[in-house]
């Protein structure tokens, strides 16, 4: 198959992108900027594209794309720019794509979407806190080109992926690990390995409509934390209150055990670490 990945360079994709090309599949990565991806090492098969470019016809987008929420604090302007990076996309593949739009899009979304305090699949209960805003927001742009040209569509609900070289991990990095005082509540994960194989697994067997990307094993807060801790000496507990001075604090006081349903009924398993 011929597939354009969006958001290329980001910390899913450079795991994803290797494991498309060794399934033989054509490969197109979409990035702002082409020296990002290059100097990624990837091979050189694989087409990097821009905005200014001329976009190749594919059977399938999976896009990736959009300022990271775990990189800057999030102030009112921060979350525009998150969700706003995202619209953009979307619609930029709409009018790249305006005539000959592929049969299946995938586009990525988040845990966060639905309720606190549930365990629930994908039929489940939506929340309305401003994370939840934003994930519907880009859902329904992404559902809108269902109907403007005739494709079918895959959302992707990621929840918080850990694996060496991006994600919590590098947010983590420098610090001592952390100890969430009464951290006992269940937070939404996986590795960013299953992550790229979900979404491979997605890709392969054409499965359409929404998908939760998230481990079937629940894990605490603070067992997350710990997995992806690079500090095995020092551990410093804290106070949930400490998390609430940086809204990104807030991604660590959500209890959701959430249940990838609609993988398992199509056959993935999920890894456990």
């Amino acid at each position: 198959m011929r597939i354009l990945v969006a958001g290329g360079s980001g910390f899913i994709g450079r795991e994803l992108i290797p494991l498309l090309h060794k399934s033989k599949d054509t490969i197109f990565v979409y990035t702002h900027q082409k020296n990002v991806v290059n100097n990624l090492g990837f091979q050189k098969e694989i087409t990097v594209l821009t905005a200014d470019d001329e976009f190749p016809e594919v059977d399938v987008i999976v896009n990736l794309s959009g300022e990271s929420i775990a990189e800057k604090r999030l102030s009112k302007s921060r979350l525009e720019e998150i969700q706003n990076s995202r619209i953009e996309t979307i619609e930029l593949l709409s009018e790249k794509y305006a005539n000959n739009f592929p049969s299946h899009f995938i586009q990525a979304s988040a845990t966060g979407i639905y309720k606190d305090n549930c365990q629930q699949d994908e039929t489940g209960e939506l929340s309305d806190t401003v994370y939840a805003s934003i994930c519907k927001t880009i859902e329904y742009k992404a559902k809108e080109l269902q109907d403007k040209h005739k494709t079918n569509i895959s959302i992707c609900r990621i929840g918080v992926v850990i694996g060496d070289g991006g994600g919590l991990a590098d947010n983590l990095k420098y610090l001592p690990r952390l100890y969430i005082i009464g951290g006992d509540n269940y937070i939404p994960y996986l590795s960013v390995t299953d992550c790229a194989l979900a979404i491979r697994h997605i890709i392969t067997n054409k499965l359409y409509g929404v998908f939760n990307l998230c481990s079937d094993h629940f894990m605490t807060a603070n067992q997350i934390l710990k997995l992806a801790s690079s500090s095995k000496f020092l551990t410093i507990p804290i106070p949930k209150l400490v998390l609430k001075f940086d809204k990104r604090g807030d991604l660590l006081l959500t209890n959701q055990r959430i249940i990838p349903k609609a993988l398992k009924e199509n056959g993935f398993v999920f890894d456990r670490f």
